[in-house]
């Protein structure tokens, strides 16, 4: 395998892996936004216990945030009752297709630019090739982990919370044997969406309303 492989082979499978833990909790389940109701989520009770708040503040929040997403699934039903009948079945398909078109367009962009800066980070750390061969079976074993996670049946939502929680640990102490803590933020910052989204945050001044 040649230096300029090896380099480009070390970024995608970091990219690959990397990108995931960042949000493993928040997109663990698919089944996300359906059968909450106002219990409250892993992270919520998280949140609620670093506030300190007490029992009946939390019961209200979650009875607010329970009609709140209600109010949400209301207003996208009655947005796409009307999409039905300003579109026909021919006009529909056109409006999914171009979407789909541009999120794709969206996400090369986005990944593009992740391995700019992922690929520049890791030269500027002028890693020896063992740590460079470490990190790309770190990634590799990960990658498969994944995988395996993904096609998992769990017996709940908390359940595979904590299975994917575990994973980015577990991932997260691989990496500090190879990586300083130091590299492994700089890491994570660079493949974070807020880099793109500041990017395009940039050149919305003058931009027409939609």
């Amino acid at each position: 395998m040649t230096p300029i492989l090896s380099r480009k082979r070390l970024v995608i499978l970091l990219l690959a892996g990397l990108a995931t833990p960042l949000s493993l909790t928040a997109g663990a389940s698919p089944s996300d936004g359906h059968d909450r109701g106002p219990q409250t989520a892993p992270h919520l009770q998280a949140l609620y216990d670093r506030a300190g708040l007490d029992a009946e503040t939390r019961e209200a929040l979650n009875e607010a945030r329970a009609e709140h997403q209600e109010a949400l699934k209301a207003l996208r039903e009655e947005h796409r009752q009307r999409m039905d009948e300003l579109l026909d079945d021919d006009q529909r398909e056109a409006l999914e297709k171009a979407r789909r078109e541009m999120r794709e367009a969206q996400r090369a962009e986005r990944r593009e630019a992740m391995q700019e800066r992922l690929a520049a980070l890791v030269d500027s750390w002028e890693l020896s090739e063992e740590k460079r061969q470490a990190l790309r079976e770190t990634r590799e074993t990960l990658y498969t982990d994944m995988q395996t996670l993904r096609e998992r049946e769990f017996d709940s939502r908390e359940a595979r919370h904590e299975a994917w929680q575990a994973l980015r640990e577990e991932h997260h102490a691989a990496l500090a044997e190879i990586l300083t803590e130091e590299q492994i933020a700089e890491m994570r910052e660079a493949v974070s969406p807020r880099h793109y989204r500041d990017q395009k945050g940039h050149g919305r001044e003058g931009r027409p309303s939609e």
